[in-house]
């Protein structure tokens, strides 16, 4: 009965994303990744360990288990072309099963939970496949093409991070920096820890993952414009028609200010189809199509409610996924 209850409500909020989802506004003053905002209070870690940093991490059946805010995370390790192991952290079973139900709550129904979600929404906290197939891209095709053969010098805005494994890509790519966006504060807080706390293997790449900030940002938001980079990244966003709306509009936004945007999108994605028609009106000339590419699919646990039986996103072990990717240049922004 909870079980129909939780997925009833899931629906509503589907189906009424304007009433569910407040929008979210960019935050002009991002938050810097540095080692004392971990120390700050708005980032609660419990400290059950004698790490120099207030961290709670476990071993528990091979996974090292973090606790980020309240959520209990694994860590999950990526291979990333030409960078190697980037670790994200993921909500663990138990934490998605929270997540959803928080997420489903009526007002004044979990009191006692101080875990919210500023728009209802749970995807963040779970890695999905374009992320693998636009780091790679960004390593083989932006990087490898580039007078430096990096992002040296470069500004990347990401939108929709989620658990941020393209925004720690492009910095341990060489951009000089990286602006992680989302409308929820949860995937946010997941890249910040990882980005400090899981990936300082060395000098090199804790220095390197230091060029990251994050804010808050809605897409959907079309009072707020994009902050300004050289290129704007986005994968797995376009989960419904709303969202796919919402993208083609800040592409086009994008390729007026003189950015390049590349964008990836797993199969089945309902907001793409939206996306790729409101694209052919503003711009009917541009090359503006999507080519295959190869991403990984996600392994480990997921909740019905964030990814449902059969999905073509999730196997037992990752496996190669043709995912789509566009790659669009400001000289198509006049087409």
């Amino acid at each position: 009965g909870k079980a129909l209850k939780m997925m009833s409500r899931f629906h509503i909020i589907t189906l009424l994303p304007n009433l569910l989802r407040p929008c979210l506004s960019f935050v002009p003053h991002a938050k810097v990744m540095k080692r004392e905002y971990f120390n700050s209070p708005s980032l609660h870690i419990e400290k059950q360990t004698t790490n120099s940093f207030s961290s709670s991490i476990s071993e528990l059946s091979e996974e090292t288990i973090h606790n980020v805010n309240g959520i209990t995370c694994r860590e999950v390790g990526i291979e990333v072309r030409d960078l190697g192991i980037i670790k994200i952290l993921e909500a663990t079973a138990d934490a998605q099963d929270r997540l959803v139900e928080v997420a489903c709550a009526v007002d004044g129904e979990l009191e006692d939970d101080d875990l919210r979600l500023n728009s209802s929404d749970p995807y963040g906290a779970v890695l999905w496949p374009a992320a693998s197939a636009v780091c790679d891209y960004l390593q083989t095709e932006v990087s490898k093409n580039s007078p430096s053969k990096s992002l040296d010098g470069m500004t990347i805005l990401e939108l929709g991070t989620g658990t941020g494994l393209c925004a720690m890509a492009a910095a341990l790519g060489g951009a000089s920096k990286v602006l992680a966006t989302d409308y929820e504060e949860v995937p946010l807080r997941l890249l910040e820890y990882a980005a400090i706390h899981v990936n300082n293997d060395d000098t090199d790449r804790t220095k390197r993952l230091s060029k990251i900030e994050t804010s808050l940002f809605d897409i959907c938001d079309h009072e707020t414009p994009l902050p300004k980079a050289d290129i704007v990244i986005a994968a797995d966003i376009m989960y419904e028609p709303k969202t796919g709306i919402a993208m083609a509009h800040r592409t086009i936004e994008a390729l007026r200010a003189g950015s390049r945007v590349i964008i990836g999108c797993s199969p089945g994605r309902p907001g793409r189809p939206k996306f790729q028609q409101v694209i052919k009106e503003l711009l009917p000339n541009a090359e503006a199509d999507f080519f295959e590419v190869y991403g990984r699919t996600c392994s480990g646990p997921r909740n019905d409610l964030i990814c449902g039986d059969g999905s073509s996103s999730v196997s037992s072990v990752p496996k190669p996924l043709k995912v789509a990717l566009m790659d669009i240049g400001p000289e198509e922004r006049n087409c």
